[in-house]
């Protein structure tokens, strides 16, 4: 599920409705990036709401505009798989807390998770600082850990947090810009998670 590409889209049209127009590609630079360091940004350039209203606003949107063209097959695919295994998995995002439930329940795939953290959760340290990741780990109390990330910010996050990561390239970022993950794949299967396991 691309939940930083809806954040993005989402951010898009808050700045629409206060005449600011920006192409969707200039939001790329804030994939997986604390989301008060991008309302300080646009508050200096737009009259914004408090902080928590326009969160507020971006979660309603996110919501309003979620599709089934949101979920990834292939992650989607792998969760059931391990789901079925009873593997331990969460949900980490930077993306706020409800909004990131809220479109998890909406997508029918929020039983796969044992635990899901929002980035507000580690305010004011989110990626690329490892404190989410951390989080996460030690809620589900595990010590082999394998992080998925699509972004700059996340993969160092997950590096931070001494992990086996997972880059997936969705074609939002050059391959030389994930190249910090241990691995880069264009898919994800079962097979490649199980066969990492092999060598944690």
């Amino acid at each position: 599920m691309d939940t930083e590409r809806a954040y993005a889209y989402a951010w898009q049209e808050v700045l629409k409705s206060r005449n600011l127009n920006l192409p969707i590609e200039k939001f790329d630079d804030y994939v997986g990036i604390d989301d008060r360091l991008v309302y300080k940004k646009y508050a200096q350039e737009v009259e914004l709401p408090s902080f928590s209203e326009t969160m507020d606003e971006i979660a309603g949107l996110i919501i309003q505009n979620f599709s089934d063209h949101s979920l990834y097959e292939d992650a989607l695919m792998c969760l059931n798989y391990f789901d079925n295994l009873n593997w331990t998995q969460a949900c980490v995002s930077a993306s706020p807390q409800q909004a990131l439930e809220d479109k998890l329940n909406k997508a029918s795939i929020a039983s796969y998770f044992n635990f899901i953290v929002g980035g507000d959760a580690v305010r004011p340290r989110n990626k690329p600082f490892p404190d989410i990741y951390n989080l996460a780990v030690n809620k589900l109390k595990t010590s082999k850990n394998i992080i998925v990330e699509d972004s700059p910010p996340g993969i160092q996050a997950g590096r931070a947090s001494n992990n086996f990561v997972v880059a997936i390239d969705r074609g939002i970022f050059k391959k030389n810009e994930l190249s910090d993950a241990d691995v880069i794949v264009d898919q994800l299967t079962p097979e490649l998670f199980v066969d990492i396991t092999k060598r944690l």
